[in-house]
């Protein structure tokens, strides 16, 4: 849709850290504030803007129809120090200086809560983990594109930092928002529990994996029943998307989780996931 790169283009690669992963992730950037719309701009956010970016969120979260699609309690840490600091990586955008849209990385060190123990991964892949941590829109702002473009520019970031593995979670209820994610490689794989014992799916994406879904083993599950359909993950089985009961998204009052099983393909064939 961008034009962000998806490739594992630093797989072989140390992980990159610090002023370097920045440096890397301001380079991206450029990309995403190319195909902006002309009346907004983007940058890398720092500490200085933790003020901005704090009651931004604050906002947004009071907005919620449904308060269980994001619940900060579910959140590891401090997310202002750790995503504007050295554990972090946070682009903005911004309509006439104000901020109307983030998207934030986490790159969590050895000490830090890593996802990639929760799916779990092996212990030599976790410094190859990055987080998928929040994005919020402005609600003036939906339609534009912004939340594709900013989960575009961190997967951009993951692979160009050398973190292959890209992990998230998501309230199942919120299937617009996984939906998009599933759209862009990152796939419901388990539910855990997250904060104070939300249940939340964990969505991974694999830079190194070709896969697609074995059709063979497709079902539709209706998205109210995911919270409590652990049962669905068995035997390597993933969520590749959500489909509108009768087809066209803009009618729909129903939608379905399309689960089944992933068989790997040659590289080079993108992961195939439902719209």
């Amino acid at each position: 849709m961008t034009g962000l790169s998806h490739g594992a283009e630093a797989a072989a690669r140390p992980p990159a850290e610090g002023a370097e992963a920045f440096a890397l992730a301001e380079a991206r950037l450029a990309l995403l504030v190319a195909e902006l719309p002309e009346d907004l701009s983007a940058r890398m956010l720092t500490l200085a803007d933790g003020d901005r970016l704090t009651a931004f969120r604050q906002r947004i979260v009071a907005t919620l129809d449904d308060p269980d699609h994001y619940r900060m309690a579910g959140e590891v840490g401090n997310f202002i120090a750790d995503h504007l600091g050295a554990r972090g990586l946070t682009a903005g955008i911004f309509q006439d200086g104000e901020l109307v849209a983030y998207g934030a990385l986490g790159i969590p060190g050895p000490e830090d809560h890593n996802r990639g123990r929760d799916l779990p991964l092996p212990a030599e892949d976790l410094p190859l983990v990055a987080h998928m941590s929040s994005a919020m829109v402005d609600p003036a702002m939906r339609g534009r594109g912004l939340h594709h473009r900013l989960i575009d520019w961190r997967i951009a970031v993951s692979d160009s930092i050398g973190r292959r593995h890209l992990l998230t979670t998501v309230s199942p209820r919120n299937h617009r928002s996984w939906g998009h994610l599933a759209g862009h490689g990152l796939h419901p794989r388990r539910l855990i529990r997250v904060g104070e014992g939300l249940v939340r799916l964990l969505l991974h994406r694999d830079a190194a994996e070709h896969a697609q879904m074995d059709r063979a083993t497709a079902l539709l599950v209706p998205v109210d029943e995911l919270a409590a359909r652990g049962d669905l993950f068995d035997g390597g089985n993933r969520v590749w998307g959500r489909v509108p009961e009768g087809g066209d998204p803009a009618t729909a009052t129903r939608w379905y989780a399309l689960v089944g099983r992933a068989i790997q393909t040659a590289p080079g064939r993108p992961q195939t996931a439902a719209a």
